[in-house]
């Protein structure tokens, strides 16, 4: 399994990094912290895991971008990046053999859940390997994240070049010219995302792979601080002035907006 880097902010007894630090075979992690949180931390998880801010970095967009220098500094090819208090996970699959309209969603174990999702990314980059014009390097999904939360099962498999959300496959090998700016409070993942399809790379959203979590910002600990301070409407307006048509403010105040990804799609 690819390994997982995960900013971490007053939840150290997360279920989802309990997960992951028992996970068997081991799964190769970070933790990214602050330093005064390490002795909270470190009664649950070994300080190899741990891995302690700057104290200078403060920001989401900020700690992302330590992690992309991190990855990079240990010579991966692709991350997992991830919120820290993921809870349930679903995946769907025939009920008949040989089936493609009968579907059926099933909670399974954490394990499970990526074994079986790297599978099919795994898939999905060797047939685009066979496929691309070698001249055409940039033509390739370079982040794959999951459905958050399913009200209705999709029709569609997979949806390409959309907004990823709380988890994702980073492929670090073929981007290393992509940067998280520094200047978000707030949607720097998405700005992230934008900057990939601006570049010419495609993302994809594997909707048969479903995860459930908290809503940004609502859960105890994490960025809940910074969103009682207005860090969301921050990042909205930040995204506004660097991408004017990409976004509708529908309220601004209640922290509610649209992105346009239809015109991102090739």
């Amino acid at each position: 399994m690819y390994p997982f880097y995960i900013p971490s902010i007053y939840r150290p007894n997360s279920e989802f990094l309990l997960k992951i630090r028992d996970a068997s075979p081991n799964i190769k992690y970070y933790i990214i912290i602050a330093k005064h949180q390490k002795s909270d931390y470190a009664k649950n998880f070994p300080l190899k895991n741990l891995v302690i801010l700057p104290d200078h970095i403060i920001k989401i967009s900020e700690i992302r971008q330590f992690i992309l220098e991190l990855a990079r500094k240990n010579k991966e090819t692709k991350i997992w990046m991830s919120d820290d208090d993921l809870s349930k996970f679903f995946f769907k699959h025939n009920t008949e053999k040989d089936s493609s309209s009968d579907k059926h969603l099933e909670e399974v174990d954490f394990i499970t859940f990526f074994n079986k999702a790297e599978d099919v990314i795994k898939e999905i980059v060797l047939n685009e390997s066979l496929l691309r014009n070698k001249k055409d390097k940039k033509s390739i999904t370079v982040q794959f994240g999951f459905k958050y939360t399913a009200f209705g099962l999709q029709k569609k498999e997979f949806i390409q070049n959309t907004n990823i959300g709380m988890i994702q496959l980073l492929d670090i090998e073929n981007t290393k010219n992509i940067q998280y700016d520094k200047s978000f409070d707030t949607l720097e993942d998405t700005d992230f995302t934008v900057q990939l399809l601006n570049e010419g790379f495609k993302n994809l959203l594997l909707n048969e792979f479903i995860f459930t979590a908290p809503q940004s910002g609502k859960g105890k600990g994490g960025l809940e601080g910074q969103y009682k301070e207005g860090a969301k409407q921050k990042g909205m307006l930040r995204f506004k002035e660097k991408y004017p048509d990409l976004i509708d403010i529908v309220d601004l105040e209640k922290g509610k907006y649209k992105i346009n990804w239809i015109k991102l799609r090739r």
